[in-house]
């Protein structure tokens, strides 16, 4: 019967058995030796397949492992696997992983884009801004391939890796880990047992048409799963002895399913390791394959409920599990798992910077910040390589710790974009019409740390910006620009004389200024400028002026903040504008039909000479309490000094419309881009935004203010606004589309209810 019972046990329970009667039965006078080898522990291994989302699943089988006592003494990894795998090898438990992936922005990090907020304060008008963006060689334009560079998920891989950054040899990790790449040069299977582990684990889920390649050596490594999916085998050669495996990779297609050409291309594509499975299953002693049916492989956003499926597969094995824990536990209690996740600074004996040309050394590391021999923690590192890719200088740039005899060296490794940047879009709108967007930004043309931009709005009314900025220091905080900003807007109905018209507002601003760059987000400028604004009127009288103008010198202070996460229907984020200027006439002209009249100090006629003041602040917040929702709210406030007539000075400010139109122009919703002139005034606006579906939202805004009118500077009127709409976020940019409604006692000549449109991206 004993022998009967023994029959019937799993092989792995009659392995430890023989172990423990072996070792029994042997005496330790004469062999010692002998018996400390047979009383080794036999190692477990943990295999994990690919499998795109569904390898969050793993997660769910781990945490029946913890609950059972049982720990992987090895693991191995591929694809989605390589990353549960790699980070739980490391002494991460499997809550800490749920958290980790759940922080995670995948969509973000699956892709080229990353946050506004991460892209420094000079690059902002740029960024996510048009529909054509393309690199300008001196030979040609240079088409982007198309693929995920890894920037984002690369540098969050190294964030999360950060304990085992110095740690070289895989096998002495807490846990030993190996992941599986495939090199498609020689299309051969990779063990990656050693290097940077971030490295390794980007190689092993490189899935092709989705990520580039990534180089190690002379090998181009994409997702191992082209080959093996599923490495049992490299488990049984770093020691494991008892494997348990989990398995959410590609199922072979039925006939039914082949109908399509894509159904029939992954079969092919998969055939290799789908039959490599089927040998490589055979060594698993537990396995397991949670049921994820029903949630897409490309959802990174379906944690909890794939942790479930995984969790609800391996439930049943939890009992065998436990035996299996306590029987190892008779021969030798598992040693506890040695703690890296504690280690939080480096110091560097040297700063190695790979791939750049254009850039040299000297900049980055001023940009960088960082010096040898200094600790330096993982959130400063991340920080100050954001900081670097923030600034536009390239496709992709991230950070490796290479552990080289007894040296700590920091390699930044960079691919730089071409130094001149080609922009394009359209734009439509229902107060400046149709127009063509175009700029471009050549870094380093005539000088070091300089950029020259140039920024267009063309149309019937149009707007244009020429800048060149010099970095004056290494670390490129401090520049000093020379601009000039032109544009031509529509002020749609202005009293003057008593008269009421159509007038152009037409501003030529040349400007130097110095600023300073505080973080990402926020800047700080003093400007001098030299402002010429024409007010060209269309009136019909022949005494009456066509055209009035002003010529000033102003000195102005600003600071801004601009944390906005994305730029157009934001999540959370603020920005913040203030304000402060000093400005003194030079000189006026009014022009008529018939004759041009120029006034300066002395000889005033109807214009004021003397110096005024302006001040002016706005801010907007924004935070989604929701996925789908999210609030706004935001405040303005303008208060200018000796303004006594329209005509005798230009110092007022335009409200009105659903956005900005120039620097002058303050959002007001309800009423009409640049309706209403003020010099005074205060208000608060609020914002409801909820994303019914993807990229389609439902807006509503409000906004309440209290103004001093022009003509009636000792009272105060109130302005009331709401407005309803869509918006939608296309190909070509932003679309929003709704009616509006405004309230105001002395307005008379436009319609209180009203409808905006604007399509496309904006200057």
């Amino acid at each position: 019967m004993k022998t009967s019972s023994i029959c019937l046990m799993p092989d792995y329970q009659r392995l430890v058995l023989k172990y423990i009667l072996f070792f029994l039965l042997i005496p330790f006078s004469h062999f010692n030796i002998q018996a400390q080898e047979i009383a080794k522990r036999p190692g477990v291994g943990l295999v994990l397949s690919g499998g795109g989302a569904h390898g969050i699943a793993h997660l769910g089988v781990i945490k029946v492992m913890e609950e059972a006592g049982l720990r992987p003494d090895y693991i191995t990894g591929v694809s989605m696997g390589s990353i549960i795998g790699g980070f739980y090898s490391l002494g991460y438990s499997a809550d800490s992983l749920l958290k980790i992936l759940k922080k995670i922005n995948w969509n973000l990090i699956l892709s080229n884009k990353i946050p506004e907020n991460k892209v420094i304060f000079l690059e902002k008008s740029h960024f996510d801004n048009s529909i054509i963006s393309l690199p300008l060689s001196y030979n040609k334009v240079q088409f982007p391939l198309g693929l995920i560079n890894g920037q984002q998920v690369e540098n969050t891989l190294s964030f999360y890796a950060w304990p085992a950054a110095d740690i070289k040899d895989f096998s002495k990790l807490p846990i030993p880990f190996m992941c599986v790449g495939a090199d498609i040069i020689t299309y051969r299977r990779i063990d990656l047992k050693s290097g940077y582990l971030p490295d390794a684990i980007r190689a092993s889920f490189s899935v092709p048409s989705v990520f580039t390649p990534l180089k190690i050596d002379t090998m181009l490594l994409l997702d191992g799963g082209l080959i093996r999916n599923f490495a049992a085998s490299e488990a049984k050669e770093m020691g494991a002895e008892i494997l348990i495996g989990s398995y959410v990779g590609f199922e072979a297609y039925k006939e039914e399913d082949l109908q399509s050409l894509s159904g029939i291309m992954k079969q092919i594509a998969m055939y290799r390791s789908l039959e490599d499975f089927k040998e490589e299953k055979k060594k698993i002693k537990f396995l397991i394959k949670p049921n994820t049916d029903g949630l897409p492989i490309t959802n990174f956003e379906n944690v909890d409920s794939l942790l479930e499926r995984g969790y609800k597969a391996a439930l049943p094995f939890k009992e065998s599990f436990r035996k299996l824990a306590d029987s190892l536990n008779q021969i030798r209690k598992q040693e506890p798992l040695k703690n890296i996740l504690d280690k939080q600074t480096y110091a560097f004996d040297r700063i190695e910077i790979k791939g750049n040309k254009d850039y040299s050394d000297f900049q980055i590391l001023g940009v960088l910040d960082i010096e040898p021999k200094k600790k330096v923690d993982k959130y400063i590192l991340s920080e100050r390589i954001e900081l670097l890719y923030g600034k536009g200088w390239f496709d992709k740039v991230k950070y490796r710790i290479v552990p080289r005899n007894d040296s700590l060296i920091l390699v930044i490794d960079c691919i730089e974009k071409p130094l001149a940047m080609l922009y394009g879009s359209v734009h439509y709108d229902n107060s400046l019409s149709s127009g063509l967007i175009a700029g471009i930004s050549v870094k380093n043309l005539l000088t070091q740390r300089s950029v020259i931009n140039l920024n267009s709005f063309l149309g019937q009314y149009y707007r244009l910006k020429l800048d060149y900025l010099q970095f004056l220091d290494r670390n490129q905080k401090f520049g000093l620009s020379t601009s000039f900003y032109a544009d031509n807007t529509l002020i749609p109905m202005l009293e003057l004389r008593g008269k009421k018209g159509d007038v152009i507002g037409r501003n030529f601003m040349p400007a130097l200024t110095l600023n300073k760059r505080i973080g990402l987000n926020q800047m700080m400028s003093v400007s001098l400028n030299y402002n010429n604004l024409n007010l060209i009127l269309h009136y019909d009288s022949d005494d009456h002026p066509s055209t009035i103008s002003y010529n000033y010198a102003s000195v102005t202070y600003d600071y801004q903040i601009n944390s906005l996460d994305i730029k157009h229907f934001p999540d959370k984020g603020t920005i913040f504008n203030t304000s402060l200027s000093t400005s003194k006439l030079i000189s006026g002209g009014i022009k008529t039909d018939t004759s041009k009249t120029l006034f300066r100090e002395g000889n005033n006629g109807e214009f004021s000479f003397g110096r005024f003041y302006t001040l002016y602040g706005s801010i907007k917040h924004f935070y989604s309490p929701s996925g789908k929702l999210t609030l706004g709210f935001g405040a303005d406030v303008l208060y200018i000094t000796d303004s006594d007539s329209l005509s005798s000075q230009n110092n007022f400010f335009l409200l009105g419309g659903i956005e900005s139109l120039n620097k002058r122009s303050v959002p007001l919703v309800g009423f009409h881009p640049n309706q209403i002139p003020v010099k005074k005034m205060a208000g608060i606006r609020s914002e409801f935004d909820l994303e019914l579906y993807e990229k389609l939202h439902l807006e509503m805004m409000a906004n309440v203010f209290a103004i001093s009118d022009f003509h009636t500077s000792k009272k105060l009127s109130i302005l009331t606004g709401y407005s309803i709409g869509f918006g939608y976020l296309s190909i070509i940019g932003p679309v929003r589309i709704g009616i509006m409604n405004g309230q105001y006692n002395h307005e008379t000549y436009f319609r209180k209810t009203k409808g905006y449109i604007s399509i496309g991206y904006n200057f």
